[in-house]
C-alpha cells in the first residue's frame, strides 16, 4: 500500500477568516458594479470596488496562511514520527 500521510488536525481559523473575507470581498463587488449609485460625497471613487479589492486580497492572503500553516503542521508531524506509530 501507499504511505498517504493524514493529518488530524483542524484547519487553522486563518483559513476560514480569509474564505469569508474573500466571499464577502466578492458579494461587495458584484453590488458596487451592479447595483445603482446614490449621491454620496465621494461616489466618484467607488468605495465598493476598492473595499471589494482589499477584502479580496485579504482573503487571499489569509487562506494562503492558513493552508501554509496547515501542511508545514503536517509535514512536520510526519517527520517526528516516521514509523506511523
Amino acid at each position: 500500500m501507499e504511505n498517504q500521510t493524514t493529518n488530524t488536525e483542524p484547519m487553522p481559523i486563518w483559513f476560514f477568516v480569509g474564505l469569508i473575507l474573500g466571499v464577502y470581498g466578492l458579494i461587495i463587488l458584484v453590488a458596487g458594479l451592479v447595483g445603482d449609485e446614490r449621491p454620496t460625497v465621494l461616489a466618484e471613487i467607488r468605495p465598493a470596488l476598492w473595499w471589494s479589492a482589499v477584502m479580496i486580497v485579504a482573503g487571499a492572503i489569509f487562506t494562503a496562511v492558513g493552508l501554509i500553516g496547515h501542511r508545514r503542521d503536517a509535514t512536520s508531524d510526519d517527520k517526528a514520527d516516521p514509523g506511523g506509530d
